[in-house]
């Protein structure tokens, strides 16, 4: 929720679903409606907190008000003015007497809310009765068209309040029924399609569904319509316009997966005598078995002996050689 530190106690959100959106912080420098005095500009600036939030498109949104300890509200009536895109939508007012079972002499003790849905409106052709026209975040198609591009900067104009919802709290005095407001419909022009160099965003208001009529009151500014006690303002994108602005970080791109290092080689250096043994007799049994065998096969003979391993006779007949004496 958005905090303004002047004024403790009050805080603003806008919600889908009955929960508030995240916020970013606004590191810009606040800007203020320009032509006003000096002053009074640097007043607005300092009363104004700003935050970005992420729009969601066809989604209703609400707008949530909420006061709660140590807020003090010696006055009576705290009133608001809503704008959305420019264009104002509600100005609804929280009454002290209708609460008194929040507060504590002047300060709130219980915390309580208002929230606002969307825009009243009578119901044509029925009197008494109105249309609730909830407020919607509208979709809006960005072209890159070549054809488009000749209107970038009507786009532009059209496009310069757009995307931004903004709520102002004044102070105020007692509030008197005014039975004969009528409250309007936002009108004007819903844009559908812009060149994408003038993309924002856009909320509007959804059809309309039978409500009760509400009941209008009129009541005074204590400090007048240029010293609001405090100023709220949500700038809306969708989810890939608050990346390009790095309001959001951007989805990192996947790392390249990583490339195992080498296994260091073996040292026998390192090895005890022990280890070194068994080892060299595993690599020599692994040498010996890759050298091929030297030995030589010999031919055996009919007979099956080897003819290498005995001599061969001469051919011719025998000799008788006598060794005895004469």
């Amino acid at each position: 929720m958005a905090i303004q530190d002047d004024v403790p106690g009050l805080e603003v959100a806008v919600c889908i679903d009955g929960k508030p959106l995240e916020e970013y912080d606004n590191d810009e420098e606040e800007q203020v409606k320009p032509g006003l005095p000096s002053e009074v500009s640097q007043y607005q600036a300092a009363r104004t907190v700003t935050k970005y939030i992420e729009s969601v498109s066809d989604q209703e949104f609400t707008i949530q008000l909420t006061l709660g300890p140590p807020f003090k509200m010696d006055y009576a009536c705290l009133n608001t003015r809503i704008h959305i895109d420019g264009k104002k939508v509600d100005s609804p007012s929280i009454q002290k007497s209708r609460n008194l079972n929040s507060f504590s002499e002047d300060c709130v003790a219980t915390k309580f809310q208002r929230k606002i849905k969307g825009m009243r409106v009578e119901a044509p052709g029925n009197a008494g009765r109105a249309l609730l026209k909830r407020f919607k975040f509208a979709k809006i198609e960005a072209t890159s068209d070549d054809y488009k591009l000749a209107d970038v900067h009507e786009d532009i104009k059209r496009m310069d309040q757009v995307g931004e919802i903004t709520v102002h709290v004044y102070r105020a005095g007692v509030a008197t029924a005014d039975p004969d407001h009528v409250s309007r419909d936002l009108g004007g022009e819903v844009v559908s399609e812009v060149h994408e160099k003038a993309l924002k965003g856009q909320a509007k208001l959804g059809p309309g569904s039978t409500a009760e009529v509400k009941v209008w009151y009129r009541n005074r500014l204590l400090d007048g319509p240029d010293r609001s006690l405090a100023i709220y303002r949500f700038k809306y994108r969708s989810r890939e316009a608050l990346k390009s602005l790095l309001i959001i970080e951007r989805t990192p791109s996947p790392e390249p997966a990583e490339i195992p290092a080498p296994e260091p080689g073996v040292s026998l250096d390192n090895l005890n005598p022990a280890q070194k043994t068994p080892l060299e007799q595993f690599l020599r049994e692994l040498v010996n078995k890759g050298t091929p065998d030297r030995t030589i096969k010999r031919e055996r003979d009919e007979e099956g002996g080897s003819k290498g391993s005995r001599k061969k006779r001469r051919s011719g007949p025998p000799v008788i050689i006598d060794l005895t004496d004469d």
